[in-house]
Protein backbone atom coordinates (compact mmCIF):
# COMPACT_ATOMS: atom_id res chain seq x y z
CA UNK A 1 0.00 0.00 0.00
CA UNK A 2 3.00 2.34 0.91
CA UNK A 3 4.26 1.79 -2.40
CA UNK A 4 1.23 2.10 -4.28
CA UNK A 5 0.68 5.95 -2.36
CA UNK A 6 4.89 6.66 -3.00
CA UNK A 7 4.40 6.26 -6.81
CA UNK A 8 1.36 8.21 -7.41
CA UNK A 9 3.52 10.88 -5.17
CA UNK A 10 6.10 10.76 -7.89
CA UNK A 11 3.73 10.85 -10.70
CA UNK A 12 1.44 13.93 -9.60
CA UNK A 13 5.02 15.75 -8.44
CA UNK A 14 6.71 14.40 -12.19
CA UNK A 15 3.05 16.04 -13.64
CA UNK A 16 2.95 19.23 -11.57
CA UNK A 17 7.02 19.96 -12.74
CA UNK A 18 6.69 18.78 -16.53
CA UNK A 19 3.81 21.69 -16.38
CA UNK A 20 5.94 24.48 -15.11
CA UNK A 21 8.95 23.44 -17.75
CA UNK A 22 8.85 25.58 -21.09
CA UNK A 23 7.06 23.91 -24.21
CA UNK A 24 5.73 21.08 -21.78
CA UNK A 25 2.53 19.87 -20.61
CA UNK A 26 0.24 22.98 -21.38
CA UNK A 27 -1.17 25.21 -18.72
CA UNK A 28 -4.45 26.51 -20.82
CA UNK A 29 -6.78 25.43 -22.75
CA UNK A 30 -7.21 24.51 -26.29
CA UNK A 31 -9.05 27.91 -27.00
CA UNK A 32 -8.68 30.80 -29.18
CA UNK A 33 -9.55 34.58 -28.84
CA UNK A 34 -9.41 36.85 -31.86
CA UNK A 35 -9.73 40.12 -30.77
CA UNK A 36 -11.75 42.20 -33.05
CA UNK A 37 -12.80 45.64 -30.82
CA UNK A 38 -9.97 48.07 -31.32
CA UNK A 39 -10.63 49.08 -34.52
CA UNK A 40 -8.40 46.53 -36.41
CA UNK A 41 -6.85 47.35 -39.78
CA UNK A 42 -8.08 44.14 -41.61
CA UNK A 43 -10.42 45.61 -43.99
CA UNK A 44 -13.52 42.91 -43.26
CA UNK A 45 -14.69 40.70 -41.26
CA UNK A 46 -12.60 38.43 -39.12
CA UNK A 47 -14.76 35.11 -39.85
CA UNK A 48 -14.54 35.54 -43.40
CA UNK A 49 -10.77 36.97 -44.33
CA UNK A 50 -9.80 34.44 -41.76
CA UNK A 51 -11.71 31.65 -42.29
CA UNK A 52 -8.48 29.51 -43.39
CA UNK A 53 -6.70 30.48 -40.07
CA UNK A 54 -10.02 29.82 -37.81
CA UNK A 55 -10.27 26.04 -39.71
CA UNK A 56 -6.62 25.79 -39.04
CA UNK A 57 -6.96 26.55 -34.90
CA UNK A 58 -10.06 23.66 -35.07
CA UNK A 59 -8.61 21.08 -37.12
CA UNK A 60 -6.11 21.00 -33.62
CA UNK A 61 -9.25 20.56 -31.37
CA UNK A 62 -9.39 24.58 -30.35
CA UNK A 63 -12.53 26.32 -30.10
CA UNK A 64 -12.25 29.83 -31.40
CA UNK A 65 -14.22 33.01 -30.30
CA UNK A 66 -14.34 36.92 -31.44
CA UNK A 67 -14.00 39.29 -28.68
CA UNK A 68 -17.06 41.19 -30.53
CA UNK A 69 -19.03 38.29 -28.80
CA UNK A 70 -17.53 37.25 -25.55
CA UNK A 71 -15.19 40.12 -24.67
CA UNK A 72 -11.79 40.82 -24.40
CA UNK A 73 -10.59 38.42 -21.72
CA UNK A 74 -7.24 36.83 -23.05
CA UNK A 75 -6.46 35.65 -19.70
CA UNK A 76 -8.98 33.01 -19.87
CA UNK A 77 -7.95 31.36 -23.55
CA UNK A 78 -5.17 28.99 -24.27
CA UNK A 79 -4.55 31.89 -27.18
CA UNK A 80 -4.91 34.82 -28.77
CA UNK A 81 -4.67 36.86 -32.29
CA UNK A 82 -4.07 40.46 -32.09
CA UNK A 83 -3.95 41.78 -35.91
CA UNK A 84 -3.26 45.73 -36.53
CA UNK A 85 -5.28 47.22 -33.71
CA UNK A 86 -5.83 51.01 -34.47
CA UNK A 87 -6.95 51.27 -30.84
CA UNK A 88 -4.31 51.73 -28.47
CA UNK A 89 -4.47 48.54 -25.63
CA UNK A 90 -5.34 49.81 -22.10
CA UNK A 91 -3.15 49.30 -18.89
CA UNK A 92 -5.65 46.52 -17.80
CA UNK A 93 -5.97 44.79 -21.42
CA UNK A 94 -2.01 44.68 -21.21
CA UNK A 95 -1.70 42.94 -18.14
CA UNK A 96 -4.28 40.59 -19.12
CA UNK A 97 -1.91 39.75 -21.61
CA UNK A 98 0.82 39.15 -19.49
CA UNK A 99 -1.57 37.17 -17.59
CA UNK A 100 -2.18 34.69 -20.26
CA UNK A 101 1.41 34.49 -20.63
CA UNK A 102 2.22 33.84 -17.02
CA UNK A 103 -0.31 30.21 -17.37
CA UNK A 104 1.40 28.96 -20.30
CA UNK A 105 -0.76 31.20 -23.47
CA UNK A 106 -0.28 31.85 -26.69
CA UNK A 107 0.23 35.62 -28.13
CA UNK A 108 -0.06 36.18 -31.96
CA UNK A 109 0.48 39.48 -33.17
CA UNK A 110 0.32 40.63 -36.96
CA UNK A 111 1.32 43.74 -37.77
CA UNK A 112 1.60 45.66 -41.71
CA UNK A 113 3.63 48.44 -43.95
CA UNK A 114 3.56 52.06 -43.28
CA UNK A 115 1.54 54.25 -44.15
CA UNK A 116 -1.17 51.75 -44.42
CA UNK A 117 -0.51 51.16 -41.24
CA UNK A 118 1.28 52.90 -38.13
CA UNK A 119 2.71 49.76 -35.99
CA UNK A 120 2.52 52.06 -32.48
CA UNK A 121 -0.21 50.36 -31.14
CA UNK A 122 1.81 47.12 -31.65
CA UNK A 123 5.05 48.32 -30.38
CA UNK A 124 3.22 49.07 -27.39
CA UNK A 125 1.62 45.42 -26.78
CA UNK A 126 5.39 44.22 -27.09
CA UNK A 127 6.63 46.46 -24.45
CA UNK A 128 4.17 45.98 -22.10
CA UNK A 129 4.56 42.02 -22.28
CA UNK A 130 8.24 42.49 -21.99
CA UNK A 131 9.13 40.91 -25.22
CA UNK A 132 11.76 42.30 -27.12
CA UNK A 133 10.20 42.55 -30.82
CA UNK A 134 9.13 45.76 -32.42
CA UNK A 135 7.40 46.41 -35.67
CA UNK A 136 9.13 48.68 -38.51
CA UNK A 137 7.13 51.79 -39.82
CA UNK A 138 7.84 50.76 -43.77
CA UNK A 139 7.60 48.30 -46.09
CA UNK A 140 9.39 45.83 -47.11
CA UNK A 141 10.27 45.52 -51.20
CA UNK A 142 12.41 42.99 -53.72
CA UNK A 143 12.66 43.04 -57.08
CA UNK A 144 13.75 39.30 -57.60
CA UNK A 145 12.64 37.31 -54.51
CA UNK A 146 9.18 38.17 -55.15
CA UNK A 147 5.58 36.37 -55.78
CA UNK A 148 3.98 36.66 -58.92
CA UNK A 149 6.66 39.56 -60.38
CA UNK A 150 5.13 41.77 -57.92
CA UNK A 151 7.81 43.89 -55.61
CA UNK A 152 5.77 43.77 -52.27
CA UNK A 153 4.68 40.57 -52.26
CA UNK A 154 7.98 39.87 -50.91
CA UNK A 155 9.29 35.82 -51.04
CA UNK A 156 12.45 34.37 -48.36
CA UNK A 157 14.11 30.92 -48.12
CA UNK A 158 16.05 32.50 -45.29
CA UNK A 159 15.42 30.51 -42.38
CA UNK A 160 16.89 30.20 -38.71
CA UNK A 161 17.16 27.16 -36.60
CA UNK A 162 13.55 27.02 -34.90
CA UNK A 163 10.95 24.76 -34.13
CA UNK A 164 8.90 27.33 -36.00
CA UNK A 165 10.70 27.03 -39.02
CA UNK A 166 10.46 22.98 -39.16
CA UNK A 167 9.45 22.14 -42.41
CA UNK A 168 9.50 24.91 -43.99
CA UNK A 169 11.44 26.10 -47.60
CA UNK A 170 9.45 29.58 -48.42
CA UNK A 171 7.18 31.78 -47.13
CA UNK A 172 5.44 35.06 -49.08
CA UNK A 173 4.85 38.02 -46.81
CA UNK A 174 1.99 39.95 -48.97
CA UNK A 175 3.16 43.64 -48.44
CA UNK A 176 5.07 43.49 -44.70
CA UNK A 177 7.01 45.34 -42.59
CA UNK A 178 10.46 44.27 -41.46
CA UNK A 179 11.04 43.76 -37.58
CA UNK A 180 13.57 44.27 -35.15
CA UNK A 181 14.84 41.74 -32.27
CA UNK A 182 16.41 41.82 -29.43
CA UNK A 183 17.96 39.93 -26.69
CA UNK A 184 15.87 37.26 -25.22
CA UNK A 185 13.65 36.80 -28.46
CA UNK A 186 14.31 34.94 -32.06
CA UNK A 187 14.67 35.47 -35.44
CA UNK A 188 12.71 32.62 -37.55
CA UNK A 189 13.00 34.28 -40.87
CA UNK A 190 15.14 36.93 -42.60
CA UNK A 191 14.62 38.61 -46.04
CA UNK A 192 16.45 38.05 -48.70
CA UNK A 193 19.91 39.90 -49.21
CA UNK A 194 17.84 40.84 -52.28
CA UNK A 195 15.19 43.17 -50.41
CA UNK A 196 15.08 46.74 -49.76
CA UNK A 197 12.85 49.19 -47.92
CA UNK A 198 12.11 52.50 -48.96
CA UNK A 199 11.47 55.76 -48.03
CA UNK A 200 7.52 56.97 -48.71
CA UNK A 201 7.31 59.51 -51.23
CA UNK A 202 3.56 59.62 -52.43
CA UNK A 203 0.48 57.19 -51.98
CA UNK A 204 -1.86 56.08 -54.82
CA UNK A 205 -4.91 53.88 -54.60
CA UNK A 206 -4.42 51.63 -57.56
CA UNK A 207 -2.72 48.18 -56.54
CA UNK A 208 -3.61 45.57 -53.92
CA UNK A 209 -1.37 45.22 -51.53
CA UNK A 210 -3.49 44.24 -48.29
CA UNK A 211 -6.76 42.44 -46.89
CA UNK A 212 -9.63 44.05 -48.47
CA UNK A 213 -6.77 47.54 -49.21
CA UNK A 214 -5.83 48.90 -52.43
CA UNK A 215 -2.62 51.17 -52.53
CA UNK A 216 0.34 51.82 -54.37
CA UNK A 217 3.40 53.79 -53.20
CA UNK A 218 6.06 56.03 -54.72
CA UNK A 219 9.35 55.95 -53.02
CA UNK A 220 12.80 58.45 -53.16
CA UNK A 221 14.84 56.24 -51.99
CA UNK A 222 15.95 52.70 -51.71
CA UNK A 223 17.81 51.19 -48.64
CA UNK A 224 19.01 47.45 -48.93
CA UNK A 225 18.91 45.07 -46.14
CA UNK A 226 19.16 41.74 -44.74
CA UNK A 227 16.46 42.03 -41.30
CA UNK A 228 14.36 39.58 -39.11
CA UNK A 229 10.59 39.29 -40.81
CA UNK A 230 9.35 36.46 -38.40
CA UNK A 231 10.08 36.35 -34.92
CA UNK A 232 9.24 34.76 -31.40
CA UNK A 233 10.10 34.85 -28.08
CA UNK A 234 9.29 33.08 -24.56
CA UNK A 235 8.04 35.33 -21.79
CA UNK A 236 8.09 32.63 -18.81
CA UNK A 237 5.95 29.47 -19.88
CA UNK A 238 4.37 31.94 -22.26
CA UNK A 239 5.20 31.96 -26.37
CA UNK A 240 4.70 35.39 -28.69
CA UNK A 241 5.15 34.82 -32.39
CA UNK A 242 5.31 38.49 -34.68
CA UNK A 243 5.32 38.99 -38.45
CA UNK A 244 4.22 42.20 -40.05
CA UNK A 245 1.91 40.65 -42.46
CA UNK A 246 -1.46 40.05 -41.59
CA UNK A 247 -2.50 38.71 -45.51
CA UNK A 248 0.29 35.99 -44.89
CA UNK A 249 -2.15 33.46 -42.94
CA UNK A 250 -5.34 35.17 -44.56
CA UNK A 251 -8.07 34.18 -47.33
CA UNK A 252 -8.16 36.11 -50.79
CA UNK A 253 -12.11 37.29 -51.00
CA UNK A 254 -11.02 39.16 -54.62
CA UNK A 255 -8.74 37.22 -57.42
CA UNK A 256 -5.24 38.78 -56.91
CA UNK A 257 -3.66 34.89 -56.18
CA UNK A 258 -4.80 31.72 -57.26
CA UNK A 259 -6.70 30.12 -54.04
CA UNK A 260 -5.45 32.15 -50.95
CA UNK A 261 -2.42 34.09 -49.41
CA UNK A 262 -2.71 31.69 -46.67
CA UNK A 263 -2.16 28.41 -49.30
CA UNK A 264 0.54 29.90 -51.25
CA UNK A 265 4.45 28.06 -50.31
CA UNK A 266 4.47 27.36 -47.21
CA UNK A 267 2.28 29.81 -45.26
CA UNK A 268 0.52 27.35 -43.93
CA UNK A 269 2.46 25.04 -42.80
CA UNK A 270 3.83 28.40 -40.58
CA UNK A 271 0.43 28.96 -38.77
CA UNK A 272 0.42 24.65 -38.40
CA UNK A 273 4.06 25.31 -36.29
CA UNK A 274 2.43 27.97 -34.40
CA UNK A 275 -0.59 26.05 -33.16
CA UNK A 276 1.54 23.43 -32.53
CA UNK A 277 4.58 25.30 -30.77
Amino acid sequence: MKRIVFFGVVVILVIALASCWPGSIPLVPKTLLIDDIHNNAIGGSFNILFAKFIQEFQAKGYSVSLASSVGFSPENYGAVLIAVPELTYTAAEKNKLSSLLSRGGKIILLGEWYSYYNNAPMNAITAAIGVNISFNNNELLDNTNNYDGTTYWVTTTKFETHPLSTGLSKIVIFAGCTLNVGAGASIVARAEATSYTASVDTVHFSAESSIGVSQEEGYDSQVIISVPIVAAARVGVGKVFAVGDTNIFGNEPGSYVPGDYIDIFNNKKLLQNIIDW
